[in-house]
């Protein structure tokens, strides 16, 4: 295979993508690994239904030009798959998660914990369903302890439109539902608290938002929790 050669990509089972050079000494040293994954968020409803979005993220390696030497192309983050669930056990939402994910390859799951959300958290420990478990806030700041969150709500919001904005995050042309999700996405407004600070406020009166909030967690998986360097690879751990 020569730099000028149309691209042939590997994808490997723990979801990296190698452009193969097909061992010639030349390209020893220049190999570098893209990536194709996929971010699940899931907002847990609570009289209103659940929702899941599941965002792919595309990385692939190309030729710079300079002989064998490889860098990473442009990453592109797209929603391909959204649904409500109106499920009110945490075991069969739990069971219907799994199933979803089963599905999926390469994938990591982020979920609303705020409230009610931290008992579901531990149904989806119990299972073996590895998660992050993100506990909304006041605000502007975003910590981690292990596999707990705390991201205040605007950051979580304002990350999702600034990357619907830049187009670094694009909704598939051909999603179902495509157009409701726009219309929850509109629902957020930008508010002042009685401390004159701007935030972006959401889902008004009717407005559950359940699917956008989704989105925001599944694309803060994507931009701020999971590294874009190496393989992601979440399994369901002893899942029947």
């Amino acid at each position: 295979m020569t730099p000028d050669a149309p691209p042939a990509y590997q994808i490997l089972k723990d979801g990296r993508v190698v452009l193969p050079s097909n061992a010639d000494p030349a390209a020893a040293g220049h190999v570098v690994y893209g990536w194709v994954r996929h971010h699940c968020g899931l907002d847990l409803g609570r009289n209103d239904p659940s929702a899941i979005v599941v965002v792919r993220d595309e990385c692939y390696p190309e030729y710079s030009g300079r002989g064998f030497e490889q860098r990473l192309g442009e990453r592109r983050c797209t929603v391909v798959f959204q649904e409500s669930i109106q499920l009110f056990s945490y075991t069969d939402l739990a069971d219907h998660v799994a199933r979803r994910l089963a599905r999926i390859p390469n994938w990591t799951l982020a979920i609303d914990a705020s409230g009610l959300g931290a008992p579901f958290s531990s149904t989806l420990d119990l299972a073996g369903i590895e998660h992050w478990s993100v506990v909304m806030t006041a605000g502007a700041n975003l910590t981690k302890k292990g596999k707990q969150v705390t991201c205040a709500k605007t950051l979580l919001l304002e990350n999702m439109a600034v990357g619907l904005e830049t187009r670094a995050l694009t909704v598939a042309h051909d999603l179902k539902g495509k157009q409701d999700l726009l219309n929850e996405i509109a629902t957020f407004e930008l508010g002042t608290t009685s401390a004159g600070n701007l935030v972006l406020q959401g889902g008004g009166k009717g407005h559950h938002a359940d699917r956008a909030i989704a989105l925001a967690l599944a694309y803060l998986s994507a931009t701020h929790l999971d590294g874009n360097a190496g393989p992601v690879q979440n399994t369901l751990l002893g899942w029947r």
